[in-house]
């Protein structure tokens, strides 16, 4: 009699493994609850100008008192750039607009990025150039790799006649030439000199300009340098 108990538990434990192991795989009903989310846009972009020697904040860039020998000069500031967004493709662009019509070409030429005589009347211009970098760095005066950073483009720049490049600013803006930074809602890259864009992970960067003094005349020159956060 024990000998039939002992089978009958042993069979009972075996009967119930089997049926805690077996696979459901048929659907009886289905329910659903839908989920929805709108994700608001959202911008931000401040732009500080800093010394290079301390990185104390100023109210501008100055190239101070400029010796008439002088070729090209790096400024003694930086801009200080702290930019973010949410669109799936941005882009922050650099440029002047100096005048607010079109100015004329015999007096101006086709090109007027940078600083332009301050009454705006002597067609005298000193162009700029600017490099951009992922944080603070230490850029040699003039930079040695001058070369590959780009002009400081103004809207109302005009493709030169008889050039192979076109050189208006909607070529440059549409071509990208004028971005200093893109990138999307979880990325980022500063257009760094000779790069196509290097990675930022703080969404700070700092922009050098450098003044191409060697062809200018003596005179008072000013502009005002913009920064334009703007998205497809």
């Amino acid at each position: 009699m024990r000998r039939k108990v002992l089978w009958s538990g042993a069979l009972t434990l075996i009967l119930v493994i089997a049926c805690l192991g077996t696979s459901f795989a048929v659907v009886d009903q289905t329910g659903t609850v839908p989920a929805t989310a709108n994700i608001q846009a959202s911008t931000s972009l401040s732009v500080q100008a800093k010394k290079i020697s301390d990185n104390s904040n100023v109210s501008s860039i100055d190239f101070g008192d400029v010796p008439g020998t002088t070729g090209d000069d790096l400024a003694p500031h930086y801009v200080a750039i702290d930019v973010d967004s949410n669109y799936s493709a941005w882009e922050l662009e650099i440029y002047t607009d100096n005048f607010t019509t079109q100015p004329d070409t015999t007096t101006w030429g086709y090109q007027y990025g940078g600083m332009v005589d301050t009454g705006k009347d002597g067609g005298n211009r000193v162009p700029v150039k600017w490099g951009a970098y992922v944080s603070t760095t230490t850029v040699a005066d003039p930079p040695t790799d001058l070369n590959v950073w780009n002009w400081i483009k103004d809207k109302k720049d005009l493709d030169i006649p008889g050039t192979g490049p076109n050189e208006s600013w909607s070529s440059a803006h549409s071509g990208g030439y004028t971005n200093i930074a893109y990138g999307g809602p979880d990325y980022m890259n500063v257009v760094e000199p000779g790069t196509t864009g290097i990675a930022d992970t703080d969404g700070r960067l700092a922009t050098y300009v450098v003044g191409q003094f060697g062809s200018a005349p003596a005179d008072s020159y000013s502009t005002v340098i913009g920064f334009d956060l703007y998205h497809e």
